[in-house]
């Protein structure tokens, strides 16, 4: 099962994409109400909340996947932002919906959010970032790389999830 978590205010409709998206691929989800994300998170000098904090939102809640999701800008280490963050291997994974609203109309959106969730949920189970740019394991440095990418993974990548014989999206 999947959990989709709003960390923040985060609309109905925005967690319903998600939803939609891996019911479709076969995975129970179910969304949980919002959860706060601690004041300690929010770095005022960048004006963004660090990533890991969220994370840990996820990793305390139950189920076998979880999705943290959030409207908050991220960052993560020295990094100037992060669309998302994830255990690898694990069961946490976060996404921001923040920049991947930047120049972008309902679907670029929609489709935005569903390839970062998928990327995200992709190093639960222990995938790594892949070289082919259209592979949604392709790590994403702009908005350009993640509208290039696909919403699913590349044969090779697939073929990894099956040799560790894991649920496949």
């Amino acid at each position: 099962m999947l959990v989709l978590v709003p960390c923040g205010p985060v609309e109905r409709e925005d967690l319903d994409v998600l939803k939609h998206a891996f019911s479709g691929r076969g995975m129970t989800v179910r969304i949980t109400g919002e959860r706060k994300v601690p004041a300690t998170a929010f770095n005022r000098t960048r004006r963004q909340h660090k990533a890991d904090f969220v994370l840990k939102i996820a990793q305390e809640e139950a189920g076998d996947r979880v999705l943290a999701v959030t409207n908050y800008d991220l960052y993560d280490g020295n990094l100037n932002f992060v669309f998302g963050l994830a255990e690898s291997p694990g069961k946490g994974a976060v996404i921001s919906l923040f920049r991947l609203r930047m120049r972008a109309n309902k679907e670029t959106f929609r489709q935005r959010a569903v390839k970062e969730a998928v990327h995200e949920l992709g190093h639960t189970w222990g995938l790594t970032h892949c070289q082919n740019p259209r592979c949604v394991m392709h790590f994403s440095n702009s908005l350009q790389d993640t509208d290039r990418k696909e919403t699913d993974w590349c044969e090779g990548c697939h073929r990894k999830l099956q040799n560790l014989q894991l649920f496949i999206l």
